[in-house]
């Protein structure tokens, strides 16, 4: 199993690729997946494992008796991408990706234990900024989760 940490920032070239970083590049190689976060406005970037479990435990879901089911596993793989590692660890984005996630050329990946979130540099300091700690204690409480 795949666990990403950190942050790195990245930048887009003309052709909508960045550049994987060392650190990541030695964790991912060959296939990864790439959809839009179902919350947020950023991108999340997936090894072919970890895809593997998700869609294992999305295939366990009532999709044609419960709308919202089918709804979100239509919008997790239709709007998904396969994307292989090149050999200078490029991936790229395709333009709805780019315009979803309203990147501009700087970028950030975020490592966020099995995947790596792909922000806007701007789109992730607003957001990092405005994360209220007193939240985040008061809602890891109610999971039994002790750091």
């Amino acid at each position: 199993m795949v666990n990403f940490v950190g942050e790195y920032p990245r930048q887009l070239d003309d052709r909508g690729r960045f550049v994987l970083p060392a650190k990541i590049r030695e964790k991912l190689s060959g296939t990864v997946f790439i959809t839009r976060s179902p919350i947020d406005r950023c991108l999340n970037l997936y090894c072919e494992e970890e895809w593997e479990a998700i869609a294992a435990k999305i295939r366990e879901l009532p999709t044609v008796t419960d709308r919202n089911a089918a709804a979100f596993q239509r919008r997790l793989f239709g709007k998904a991408i396969v994307c292989e590692v090149d050999k200078q660890g490029r991936i790229p984005l395709t333009p709805e990706f780019i315009e979803y996630a309203d990147m501009k050329k700087d970028i950030v990946l975020v490592g966020v234990n099995s995947k790596l979130e792909i922000w806007d540099s701007d789109a992730w300091k607003a957001v990092d900024d405005a994360i209220d700690t007193d939240l985040i204690i008061k809602g890891i409480a109610q999971y039994g989760i002790n750091i």
